[in-house]
C-alpha cells in the first residue's frame, strides 16, 4: 500500500459494525452486574394483578397491579405528610438530589477563561465563503 492510498475498500462492510455477539444472546453493554434476584422477583411480583378484593378496597380499577397499588398508597402517605414517603416519590421521578458542593477560599480567587479563535477567523482567506478577503 503507498502513502496516502485509502485501505478501506468503497463500500464499507456491514458486518464490521455490529456486535460480536448474536442477536438472541443477552448483551450487557455496561459491564455491570446483571445478577440481582431480589430486585428482579420484585419487579415481576409488581407486574402482578391484585386481588380483587384487596383492588376494590384500594377503590383501583380493574387490571390494577401491586405496583399501581405500592404507587397509590405511597402517593397518600406521601399527602398525609410522610417526609419519606414523599422523597421516595420524588428520587423515584426526578433521581438523587445531587449532593451539594460547598468550596471555600482563605483568600481571592481567580478564574481564567480561555477562548478559542473563532473558525472564521482560521479559515484561509482564499477558501470558499471565508469573509476575510
Amino acid at each position: 500500500m503507498c502513502y496516502g492510498e485509502n485501505p478501506m475498500p468503497e463500500k464499507g462492510k456491514t458486518e464490521n459494525l455490529l456486535l460480536s455477539s448474536q442477536p438472541e444472546e443477552n448483551k450487557n453493554l455496561s459491564g455491570r452486574r446483571r445478577d440481582r434476584p431480589i430486585s428482579d422477583a420484585y419487579s415481576e411480583y409488581a407486574q402482578k394483578a391484585l386481588p380483587e378484593e384487596l383492588r376494590v378496597a384500594l377503590h383501583l380499577g380493574a387490571g390494577a397491579t401491586f405496583a399501581q397499588a405500592l404507587a397509590a398508597d405511597l402517593f397518600a402517605a406521601a399527602s398525609k405528610g410522610s417526609v419519606s414517603a414523599a422523597r421516595e416519590i420524588r428520587e423515584a421521578i426526578e433521581g438523587k438530589a445531587d449532593k451539594r458542593l460547598s468550596l471555600v477560599a482563605s483568600g481571592p480567587v481567580t478564574i481564567r477563561v480561555v477562548y478559542e479563535p473563532p473558525l472564521i477567523k482560521m479559515m484561509p482567506k482564499d477558501s470558499p465563503g471565508s469573509p476575510q478577503k
